[in-house]
């Protein structure tokens, strides 16, 4: 299961072109977010700003794409990814952003309790706890949310429950996330490495997450595809 998710990007044709733009999208979005925090608080800073939201759109495009089973879109130009960028785009804002903030929020809150001995810390222990789980049950929905989506071509099919349920019941789903989100978690820590680094290595960096980032969208894909339209291709 982990030796196909990380040939795919290399041996997959599909998965090339993928990487190849996930690559690009990845260094946009690093460079973008590196010199609008450098311009900050200058007007400025929008224009690398800019830059780094049209490529994060394209990678939710790019990865999008690769959740979906492979008999279900056709090889897409730069232009079609569009579609399915901004519909990943909303799903995160609505999925993932709040559970994001809340575990933020909560797991700081407990911090600080911890190092003021606090006796309300073992509450934000507990809700910290919870925060977790939350963000966790909300990230394990949202690839399948977003196959759903961009098969469909629309936002509003991702909440079909319908379409959901029997992907994120499947126990096949439940391993193939598991490695896809491994994967995702350390193509983020290496983005944001290429957002401290300006150099070679900040390149090569983001190269790696790209590639990352795709083997792990193949990973939660052929998880989705067992339940949405059988094995992939």
């Amino acid at each position: 299961m982990i030796v196909d998710a990380l040939r795919y990007p290399i041996a997959d044709e599909f998965g090339r072109t993928a990487l190849l733009r996930s690559v690009v999208t990845v260094v946009a979005v690093a460079v973008g977010v590196r010199y609008a925090a450098a311009l900050s608080p200058s007007s400025v800073a929008l224009v690398p700003a800019a830059v780094a939201l049209v490529g994060l759109v394209f990678l939710l495009g790019t990865t999008a794409l690769v959740l979906v089973p492979a008999d279900r879109h056709s090889r897409p130009s730069a232009r079609t990814l569009l579609r399915p960028g901004l519909g990943a785009l909303a799903l995160s804002i609505a999925v993932l952003a709040p559970s994001i903030v809340l575990l933020a929020w909560s797991l700081t809150a407990a911090l600080e309790g911890l190092l003021a001995g606090d006796d309300a810390a073992l509450f934000s222990l507990v809700s910290s706890t919870a925060a977790v789980f939350f963000f966790l049950a909300c990230a394990y929905v949202y690839p399948t949310a977003v196959a759903t989506s961009a098969a469909a071509g629309r936002v509003r099919a991702a909440a079909d429950a319908d379409a959901l349920l029997p992907a994120v019941t499947d126990p096949g789903y439940f391993l193939r996330w598991t490695v896809g989100f491994s994967l995702a978690v350390l193509a983020t820590w290496l983005t944001i490495a290429t957002i401290d680094r300006g150099d070679v290595l900040g390149v090569v960096a983001a190269a790696v997450a790209a590639y990352l980032l795709v083997a792990g969208a193949r990973a939660v894909g052929v998880g989705y595809a067992r339940t949405a339209a059988g094995p992939p291709s």
